[in-house]
């Protein structure tokens, strides 16, 4: 099954506000170890981070990418 890509995770992360893990999982498909790679590759980018443990939001610069291609 492919995964889903960086640009429907970030529009994922938007409409939900806040996720963990465990939705991308739910929702995509991802083991444990793919949710928590996906978050961390984008927290790498600055597309999101992690205020508290375990929730992941979207930052300025990740709504910024979805508008570049024209997911907003």
């Amino acid at each position: 099954m492919k995964k889903a890509s960086k640009l429907q995770v970030l529009e994922f992360i938007r409409e939900r506000e806040i996720v963990t893990p465990l939705d991308l999982m739910n929702s995509f498909g991802y083991s444990r170890g793919g949710a928590s790679w996906m978050l961390t590759w984008l927290k790498k980018q600055r597309l999101v981070i992690n205020d508290q443990r375990g929730e992941w939001t979207i930052t300025d610069d990740g709504v910024r990418r979805l508008i570049y291609y024209g997911r907003l």
